[in-house]
């Protein structure tokens, strides 16, 4: 990847739907040239996808959780059932596995109380290998 590469990927990171005119205009290249290097960085992997980012107050989801979760076994086996749980709640946006004090660290979008303790339930209070949970609120958003 050389500067230019680097620059397209930070247009893109900032608007994907930029026209490739626009880009190309913006990184000093010729569109075709500009398609042709986003082609390339896609394929390569660099760009692994293009999605759409949703306000989730838009769609009544005002309550971020954080949450960190404590296991009790550790193997790949115990982990993945909760962790196809986990994917298939629609509430937790993301989900990382971490060092620490804690083995998961989840970022929950909810619309209020009421869903959070529901998810709480799914997820955690009938799960033998949770031995605790942790949730902290967020009160603004700093940068996201």
């Amino acid at each position: 990847m050389d500067k230019i590469d680097r620059n397209i990927v930070t247009i893109l990171q900032k608007n994907a739907d930029v026209t490739n005119a626009a880009l190309a205009e913006q990184v000093n290249l010729s569109p075709s040239s500009c398609l042709r290097r986003v082609q390339r960085l896609k394929r390569t992997g660099v760009i692994k996808k293009t999605v759409a980012i949703i306000d989730d107050k838009v769609l009544g989801r005002n309550l971020i959780a954080v949450v960190e979760v404590d296991l009790d076994r550790h193997g790949a086996q115990a982990q993945a059932v909760l962790h196809e749980r986990l994917r298939q709640e629609i509430s937790v946006t993301q989900a990382y596995g971490i060092t620490g004090e804690s083995d998961c660290l989840l970022i929950l979008k909810l619309a209020d109380m009421d869903e959070y303790r529901q998810v709480c339930e799914r997820l955690f209070n009938h799960d033998k290998n949770v031995i605790r949970f942790r949730t902290s609120f967020v009160m603004n958003v700093i940068q996201s």
